[in-house]
């Protein structure tokens, strides 16, 4: 067992806020159906839509256009699989390396609704050009989905100039923001729909919402009662629900209060230029928190062999860590997924804690290859 543990794959999760733990509990206790009539289900439904409107209120949205999920997979498929019911046989855009939970939600749809997809490779910095989504864009195109920052190399798209370039047409803007929340800041007005995850700004796992703006149609995927304003059935996760607001408001403060992400981020760059072999992968379109690198090991054996060291990386997105296929992010770069590494930090950590990374990456290189 190492004697240290030090998380560097804040990407793929999170560790609970110690409030946002502490309130969480105290709230399990409050086992009352928020759709109850009696004094404690009104109770429970009255703070899980304080929560909604704070949360309305923080992104500058409408009450009504906030929608609790389990997180930004459900989200995600919910926006696709929803307006593909009433869009059966149209056409949606988006961009080769989204999330899995997006590429797999069109593959489902166009094989049973007959969706046809149309896939835009990124540019040579990772980004998503918008003249190709403009290029895309057919009569029977209802949605352009497309990531607001990438989960792998955390390029920036730049979803203004998407919604400009898209102009007069018909077709719903969506983003699975979900690695954007508490990185970078967020305008809600440049799409029509997003997606979210708690547990990537330190909060509950299972939790998280989708942004719809009011007047769009969409077909429910969970067909039950009343709650979510018919949207999505099921006895409400109240407790989630309720202390979701709470986690977005902390990771909001930290995006403006922490200053030492910019410090961290330069310190690691400089320190893996100064490795032999290792090849930054991420771009100045990135976000500053994560960033990609190549190394001259294979990824499985060099994240075992930091673990050895107490030191926890990932390859590539979390959600396909198991699958033998190469990043679709990494492949569309032309780079070779087989040696990347993503390395995710926030302001918590430590720098003598990325110090002690770079000097055991060095030594493994040196000593493997």
């Amino acid at each position: 067992m190492a004697s240290k543990s030090i998380y560097l794959d804040n990407v793929s999760t999170t560790k609970v806020d110690p409030e946002v733990l502490e309130t969480y509990i105290r709230l399990l206790n409050d086992y009352y159906n928020s759709d109850a009539l009696y004094d404690g289900g009104v109770t429970v439904y009255r703070h899980q839509e304080k929560s909604r409107k704070l949360i309305a209120e923080m992104l500058n949205v409408r009450y009504q256009e906030i929608i609790f999920t389990s997180g930004a997979s459900e989200a995600n498929n919910f926006v696709i699989k929803g307006l593909s019911l009433l869009h059966p046989h149209g056409h949606i855009i988006t961009s080769y390396y989204e999330h899995s939970s997006v590429i797999e939600a069109l593959k489902q749809v166009s094989r049973t609704l007959g969706i046809d997809v149309s896939y835009i490779m990124p540019q040579s910095d990772g980004t998503i050009d918008p003249r190709d989504v403009k290029e895309a864009l057919r009569e029977d195109t209802f949605l352009v989905t497309i990531m607001k920052v990438n989960n792998e190399i955390g390029a920036i798209n730049d979803l203004k100039a998407i919604r400009k370039a898209m102009g007069n047409h018909k077709a719903f803007l969506h983003s699975d923001m979900t690695q954007a929340l508490g990185k970078i800041a967020i305008d809600l007005k440049e799409v029509d729909m997003a997606s979210f995850s708690a547990h990537k700004i330190h909060g509950i796992k299972g939790s998280g919402f989708m942004y719809k703006k009011e007047h769009i149609a969409i077909e429910p995927l969970i067909s039950a009662g009343q709650q979510e304003f018919h949207l999505r059935g099921g006895t409400s996760n109240s407790p989630a629900n309720i202390v979701l607001a709470k986690t977005l408001r902390k990771a909001l403060a930290k995006l403006t209060d922490d200053q030492r992400i910019d410090e961290y981020h330069d310190h690691l760059i400089n320190g893996l230029k100064a490795i032999k072999g290792v090849r930054i992968n991420s771009t100045s379109s990135c976000i500053r928190s994560l960033i990609n690198i190549s190394t001259p090991i294979k990824t499985e054996p060099m994240i075992n062999a930091l673990n050895l060291k107490g030191i926890m990386v990932s390859g590539k997105s979390t959600c396909g860590s198991k699958e033998d296929e190469p990043s679709r992010t990494l492949e569309a770069m032309h780079i070779d997924s087989d040696h990347a590494l993503r390395i995710s930090f926030d302001g918590d950590i430590e720098k003598e804690d990325l110090t002690y990374f770079l000097e055991s990456l060095k030594e493994i290189i040196e000593k493997y290859e």
